[in-house]
C-alpha cells in the first residue's frame, strides 16, 4: 500500500500572496476583499499576524495607510465633516448648509404651524396576560 500524500503541507500563505495582500490593504482595500483579492482565507493574516512579529507589524503599518487612503478618497462634504472631522472650509460650507436647509425645512411656511404630531409607537394589539404570565414565571 502507498502513500500518495505529498510529505508536507504547501504553503497556504507565502512571501508572494503576503506581499500581494499588504499592497492591497495599503491601496485602501478592506481585510476581507484583500484576502478574496489574493485567494485566502480572511482568518490566515490575522494568524501569521499573531505568530509573525515582522508581518504583524508590517500588517499594522499597511493598514494604517490603508485606513488613510480611504479617507482620503471620500469626497469633501457634510458626510466628511459629520463623520471624519473634516473640518476643511469645503466640508464646513456643505454642512453648514446642509443644517440651515433642514432647519427651513422643518419650519412651517407660515411660522405659526401646530405643534408637531406625536407618534404612538405601541399601537399593535397588547399581548395576552398569559403570555405576561409565562415571562413573570
Amino acid at each position: 500500500m502507498t502513500n500518495s500524500r505529498p510529505a508536507h503541507r504547501p504553503l497556504t500563505f507565502d512571501d508572494r500572496m503576503r506581499e500581494q495582500y499588504l499592497a492591497a490593504i495599503t491601496s485602501g482595500m478592506r481585510l476581507g476583499p484583500a484576502a478574496e483579492a489574493v485567494g485566502i482565507s480572511v482568518d490566515i493574516p490575522t494568524r501569521y499576524a499573531r505568530t509573525d512579529p515582522d508581518f504583524g507589524r508590517a500588517l499594522a503599518d499597511a493598514k494604517a495607510i490603508g485606513k488613510k487612503n480611504r479617507q482620503e478618497n471620500i469626497p469633501h462634504g457634510e458626510y466628511r465633516y459629520n463623520c471624519h472631522g473634516c473640518r476643511c472650509e469645503t466640508c464646513t460650507t456643505a454642512a453648514t448648509r446642509a443644517r440651515a436647509g433642514r432647519r427651513t425645512t422643518d419650519q412651517p411656511e407660515d411660522g405659526q404651524g401646530e405643534a408637531a404630531e406625536v407618534l404612538n409607537l405601541r399601537t399593535g394589539p397588547s399581548p395576552s396576560t398569559s403570555f405576561l404570565l409565562a415571562r413573570a414565571s
